[in-house]
């Protein structure tokens, strides 16, 4: 769940027709014959991660099933991981791409053009101008298209991870050649990771985690439509409309102002895992790499921190005691998991979360406050 640098009618009888025509398309043409080689396992692994950032544009649907309580300020996070979300996406290069998060009542839009993410949210007719590059930030809709999940899951992937090749079939109208990576790892919660991708250029159509404990994937990200080309400049980049209200911030959701508010530095290493680097004005907030079972470690401070814990308990999150003065709240999912840690003898309260178990986040705490 950490995310690190280099790294959104009419009438109800017409509503309920587009919607059962809507959900039947999938299934339909995922029934068409698929007729195509597929490349081998590894090849297809190393096609697919070279090739998540060709342009392209489309329709993408995404379910997810983690149900993670609500909890202040990260409440645009959790609701992506649970339910279902539609996304349209045009993807011209890296530094140049819009995606629109389709709401009933609108849109929430990300646009990003090299040097400046803007986020236009069509409720509030806001427009948000985000300053530089953030080195942190909190998940939105750009994280969750089919491409982008592959290409950052499969990074993960160690050399002990077993890979598989998957049926082929039909996505998005396509063609599909399958891969799953199994993780060799006990302590991370993910039981496989599949991706189904054209077998000619490695372009990811489907993206499909599922946990060890249920057999049944948690979040699943496929194109209904799409088109591998260059989409339109003016889709890209639309202008706005004239007096939209428009401000301007350096950090632009919670995640960004803990990193850079705070000056507490987290250790090198916690567990025994080592720490992603980091800048100087990041140290407070870092992610431990460990494959699959990487997690996140970010302190809240004062008062936030506080109302955060109250949230999670009234919520209904047990509490447990790690040692001696120290005490945390379990927030568990069957794919992440996460720890509200707090100490009666000072701050901040720590959020740890990642897709690891319990006796994980344990061990983190215990080194959070030895």
């Amino acid at each position: 769940m950490s995310v690190v640098r280099g790294e959104a009618r009419r009438r109800w009888l017409v509503v309920a027709a587009l919607a059962a025509a809507l959900v039947a398309v999938p299934v339909t043409v995922a029934a068409w014959p698929v007729g195509a080689s597929a490349p081998a396992p590894d090849r297809l692994r190393a096609l697919v991660r070279a090739a998540s950032a060709a342009p392209h544009e489309g329709l993408v649907e995404t379910r997810g099933t983690l149900g993670l309580p609500t909890l202040p300020g990260l409440e645009d996070a959790t609701g992506l991981l649970g339910g279902t979300n539609r996304i349209r996406v045009w993807f011209e290069e890296p530094r140049r791409w819009r995606v629109a998060l389709l709401q009933p009542a609108g849109e929430r839009g990300f646009q990003q053009t090299p040097g400046e993410l803007t986020i236009w949210d069509y409720e509030r007719e806001l427009l948000t101008k985000v300053r530089g590059d953030p080195a942190v930030r909190l998940p939105n809709a750009t994280d969750l298209t089919p491409p982008a999940l592959a290409r950052r899951l499969l990074a993960l992937a160690g050399s002990g991870d077993r890979v598989t090749a998957l049926p082929a079939r039909r996505v998005a109208g396509r063609a599909a050649a399958g891969l799953r990576v199994a993780p060799a790892d006990p302590g991370t919660t993910i039981g496989t990771l599949e991706v189904w991708a054209d077998p000619r250029t490695g372009f990811p159509l489907e993206t499909r985690i599922t946990p060890r404990e249920t057999g049944r994937p948690a979040l699943t990200s496929r194109f209904l439509d799409l088109e591998l080309r260059r989409p339109d400049r003016g889709a890209v980049s639309p202008t706005p409309r004239p007096n939209l209200r428009t401000i301007s911030v350096a950090a632009p959701d919670l995640l960004t102002r803990i990193a850079y508010r705070s000056d507490r530095r987290l250790p090198d290493t916690l567990a025994g895992r080592p720490a992603l680097d980091s800048t100087p004005s990041v140290a407070s907030l870092r992610a431990y790499r460990d494959g699959f079972a990487s997690f996140l470690v970010a302190p809240l401070p004062g008062m936030y921190g506080g109302r955060v814990y109250q949230a999670a308990l009234q919520a209904g999150a047990p509490e447990i005691r790690i040692q001696r003065g120290t005490v945390a709240l379990l927030l568990r999912s069957s794919l992440l998991n996460a720890m509200l840690v707090r100490n009666w003898g000072g701050e901040p309260t720590f959020l740890i979360i990642g897709a690891v178990g319990r006796d994980r986040l344990t061990a983190v705490a215990r080194e959070l406050y030895p």
